[in-house]
């Protein structure tokens, strides 16, 4: 039976008392199920649920109506980004150029407001400045999540697998638990760019991983990989979100050495992914061994479609 071990009470610590007095007077069992908290400056507090938002009111009623909802205000989302940041902005330039952060526990905190632009880099965003909205995706452990692919893929030994789905079909879950079942047995470098599959705070992984990880936490993907491959010795690379050209040079050098690899990314179905630029080269050489494609709404984290790419 699959345990949700959700991180949502710890991301309401950031939060001022306003806001996350009501979202802890939901109901446990739908506070569990809740997959994004969103803060519109000026606007009201909201919760997204299997896909579908819905408005908070301040006794913990989520409604879809937002007459009644809890009010979200500039200071509040200010005082949210200063916990966030830990009143430290030039500690996170990176993070607040790229528009997102993972706080421990694994959560990632997406926001947006006015881009300031690079004074030397035309194209580069230096920061962001009045932030009008913020974004936290509710990191998740679904320990079991990974069960069906274990047996279905991994049953007879390691091999190469593309996990395919849109945004919130839980890629990165499955992801998680793969490593937690995998890392038992296997060497796993696991790429985390952006820290949400481990979820490390002070170099200490606080999801199960698997006893035999080896994590690059915030490391440009490219450099993580190759670094990965000349160092770790890995049997299985995992990576999220693959796509880029750059990506795909460092996965063709892992592959070239011999190490399997685990990855996800963004497309509604198969034949989607087999169009995208640069997963397509991967697929049409037969990189992966299979492919699987995940569900949204109430079927998100199932598999609803299984190739055998050396056979498609």
């Amino acid at each position: 039976m699959e345990k949700h071990i959700s991180k949502i009470d710890g991301v309401l610590g950031l939060l001022p008392d306003e806001l996350s007095q009501p979202i802890r007077l939901i109901p446990d069992l739908e506070r569990m199920r809740i997959q994004e908290l969103r803060l519109r400056r000026d606007k009201y507090l909201s919760a997204t649920v299997f896909d579908k938002e819905y408005f908070i009111r301040s006794d913990g009623k989520l409604v879809s109506s937002f007459e009644q909802a809890v009010r979200v205000s500039r200071e509040q989302i200010e005082t949210l980004m200063k916990r966030a940041l830990q009143c430290s902005v030039h500690s996170y330039a990176k993070e607040i150029s790229d528009g997102y952060m993972t706080v421990a526990g694994g959560c990632r905190i997406g926001f947006c407001g006015t881009a300031v632009m690079s004074r030397t880099q035309n194209v580069s965003i230096e920061t962001i400045k009045n932030v009008s909205s913020v974004n936290i995706r509710i990191a998740r452990e679904v320990i079991g999540a990974a069960d069906e692919l274990m047996r279905s893929v991994f049953s007879d030994g390691l091999k190469s697998l593309l996990i395919i789905g849109v945004p919130s079909s839980g890629k990165t879950t499955v992801l998680r638990d793969l490593c937690r079942s995998l890392g038992k047995t296997a060497r796993l470098s696991v790429i985390d760019e952006r820290n949400e599959i481990a979820a490390v705070s002070e170099g200490t992984a606080y999801n199960d991983i698997g006893i035999m990880s080896d994590v690059f936490t915030s490391y440009d993907k490219y450099d993580a990989i190759m670094t990965a491959v000349k160092v770790m010795s890995p049997t299985v690379l995992i990576c999220d979100e693959i796509g880029s050209k750059e990506d795909m040079r460092a996965l063709e050098y892992a592959v070239n050495s011999g190490v399997r690899l685990v990855a996800t990314t963004h497309a509604p179905d198969y034949d989607s992914a087999k169009r995208r630029s640069g997963v397509s080269k991967l697929i049409k050489d037969k990189v992966f061994d299979y492919a699987c494609v995940l569900g949204t709404g109430s079927l998100c984290g199932k598999v609803t479609r299984l190739v055998r790419i050396t056979n498609d």
